[in-house]
């Protein structure tokens, strides 16, 4: 495992052009249309922040604002006896709402202890049912949450030496599908992106 990369890079000062889309005009009915449970969660949560020795992170997600939705970062467990790794403990940084919050704190509860490919197989229906439903207009963030694994995962991978080759193969993308539209920032995907850009390099230094 290299040393790790830092995907997300906050510049030290925010040039803001002030267009009339910029301000946010219609403000959240406070808690009207979240659940108990939901709540709960934001209230109690412990897992925000890098937990020490994360080796692997993820943005995906726009925020009103335009910003990251979510960040999520793990500490994975080397793969032992030709297993799989598995995520150890998960933390986050969310710029969302309320829902985006609680979807953010559960899906990380809900990934450590898991081998990747148990931490794939959660969908947004799943995440939707741990925070007992979120509101109509706040769908996407359970899709932001299992996007953000997805994120993780090829961020450990890519730490790891993979090939380009062998990342589609483990993390196959659809770029017409509504979670690959909904987020706009992806880190998988920059990933991906990164990494064409460096076999085209290495192929055009042999030739």
């Amino acid at each position: 495992m290299g040393d790790g990369r830092d995907i997300y890079r906050e510049p030290a000062e925010r040039a803001l052009i002030r267009t009339a889309d910029v301000y946010q005009t219609n403000l959240d009915e406070g808690v009207a249309g979240y659940s108990d449970t939901l709540l709960s969660i934001v209230a109690n949560f412990t897992n925000s922040g890098k937990p020490e020795g994360y080796n692997a992170e993820s943005m995906v997600g726009k925020s009103k604002r335009g910003e990251v939705a979510l960040r999520l970062f793990a500490v994975v467990g080397e793969p032992e006896d030709g297993g799989e790794p598995r995520f150890l403990r998960a933390g986050f940084k969310t710029r969302g709402c309320l829902a985006m919050t609680a979807c953010a704190s559960v899906i990380c509860t809900m990934i450590e202890g898991k081998t990747f490919s148990e931490a794939l197989a959660i969908t947004p229906d799943d995440v939707k049912a741990a925070v007992d439903g979120v509101p109509y207009d706040k769908a996407h963030t359970t899709v932001f949450a299992v996007e953000g694994v997805r994120g993780l995962v090829g961020d450990w991978y890519y730490r790891s030496g993979i090939t380009l080759a062998k990342l589609n193969e483990k993390l196959p993308c659809d770029t017409s599908s509504v979670a690959c539209l909904l987020c706009e920032h992806c880190s998988l995907r920059d990933t991906r992106l990164d990494m064409m850009v460096d076999e085209a390099r290495a192929k055009a230094a042999d030739a």
